[in-house]
């Protein structure tokens, strides 16, 4: 006995549109729920050195920056302080932060004394890893 089997010749077809509206849900969730942080960076002139490297991890240092009217900001929001208040706010970040890794972006035309001056105020406030933004030559 010969049994015929139903024979469908039609393309089977998936659709593709659940798909399509379920990335753009998850392209629109994860544009809104990302955090977009805007860092002002005071426009300087980093100086070059020889032996300048770039760090192996840049990630996650307290910036502190000299332009060259001698005027210093600190933090990703570039707050202006005066040396005086430096090692206070240093404290209270190296509290809620033990580990505080610290980079001095100083423009070239600042002269040493003043960043003599930043890294003692780092070494009062109890910062030990400091390092200075320079490019290599």
């Amino acid at each position: 006995m010969k049994i015929h089997a139903k024979r469908n010749d039609d393309e089977v077809a998936v659709d593709m549109s659940p798909m399509i509206d379920l990335v753009f849900l998850l392209l629109i969730f994860f544009l809104v729920a990302s955090a977009v942080i805007k860092i002002d960076k005071v426009p300087i002139e980093v100086p070059s050195a020889v032996y300048a490297k770039v760090p192996e991890d840049e990630t996650g240092r307290f910036a502190i920056t000299v332009n060259a009217d001698d005027e210093m900001f600190i933090g990703p929001a570039s707050d202006l302080v005066a040396l005086e208040e430096l090692t206070d706010r240093l404290r209270s970040e190296i509290e809620a932060d033990p580990e505080l890794r610290i980079v001095i972006r100083a423009d070239k035309q600042v002269k040493y004394g003043a960043n003599e001056k930043i890294m003692e105020a780092c070494a009062e406030a109890g910062a030990n890893d400091l390092i200075f933004a320079a490019f290599e030559e």
